[in-house]
């Protein structure tokens, strides 16, 4: 099946030509479907925007991790 291909003016005229009821449904879906991206946004935008480490802290955390596997193969 090919695509169809329409710049934004025909597509409004294409719009503009349906019954109420299709228009009320095109416009719950579309809502709907803006929802759900903005969900996925915010939630994408705090992962980005939430706490990181700094160098430092990383090199502390992997020197902890070294030490702590040494602590723990001693006891075994």
């Amino acid at each position: 099946m090919g695509t169809l291909q329409l710049n934004m003016n025909q597509l409004f005229d294409v719009i503009k030509t349906l019954p109420v009821n299709e228009k009320i449904f095109l416009v719950n879906h579309i809502e709907k479907e803006i929802k759900v991206n903005r969900k996925e946004t915010s939630l994408v935008q705090k992962l980005l925007s939430g706490p990181t480490m700094s160098d430092e802290q990383y090199e502390s955390y992997l020197q902890i991790k070294k030490d702590f596997n040494k602590w723990s193969k001693k006891l075994f």
